[in-house]
């Protein structure tokens, strides 16, 4: 985990200095906070899902670019079950890229699991989720309590939710066993948080 975190940090640090933005301008772009984004880039943070989505749209790139190596003109894409980029973003939570990507790609899988009380929120007081692209759920084990926008979904094993992620969104596991799940991601090339 301390190798992906490391691999992440230094990434937001290189695009934030490509597109010549300092810590605050990061932070008005992102809406995490100019401390919190300095904290990621020194290891003295680890961040959660909701953090690092969002600062990837500041720096208007797709998430999944945290965790991709350098690919060059590859056409395909093997992930063996044992390479999966691993990262805990905190205790209780988990997220598996399942797919290494291929250059330009508009799609992202993720395996994600979340132990009870755990989600995309760090709090019931931190903003919901809302970016360009679309999401499905598909939920393998546990349940999932999934909010976008007025609406609430309470998903089982075997259930699939599709959403608009320019709606605001969050969800949390609510139950009382692990949740794991697959998230299927389609992002634009240049994701931007929208306001």
């Amino acid at each position: 985990m301390e190798d992906e975190l490391r691999r992440i940090a230094r990434r937001i640090r290189s695009w934030r200095d490509e597109a010549g933005l300092t810590l605050q301008e990061l932070a008005g772009t992102s809406g995490v906070s100019a401390s919190t984004i300095h904290k990621i880039e020194n290891l003295q943070t680890v961040p959660t899902i909701s953090v690092l989505l969002k600062v990837a749209h500041g720096l208007r790139r797709r998430p999944s670019e945290l965790f991709e190596g350098d690919r060059g003109e590859q056409r395909a894409a093997l992930t063996r079950q044992s390479e999966r980029d691993t990262l805990q973003t905190r205790e209780g939570s988990l997220l598996q890229r399942v797919v290494a990507g291929i250059p330009e790609s508009k799609i992202d899988v993720w395996r994600v699991t979340h132990e009870p009380g755990y989600g995309s929120r760090s709090g019931p007081d931190s903003p919901m989720l809302r970016y360009r692209g679309e999401l499905i759920i598909l939920v393998e084990e546990g349940t999932l309590h999934v909010d976008v926008l007025d609406e609430s979904y309470e998903l089982a094993a075997g259930d699939t939710l599709h959403f608009k992620t320019s709606d605001k969104h969050a969800w949390e596991n609510r139950g009382d066993e692990p949740f794991s799940g697959y998230f299927f991601g389609l992002l634009p090339r240049a994701a931007r948080k929208v306001s």
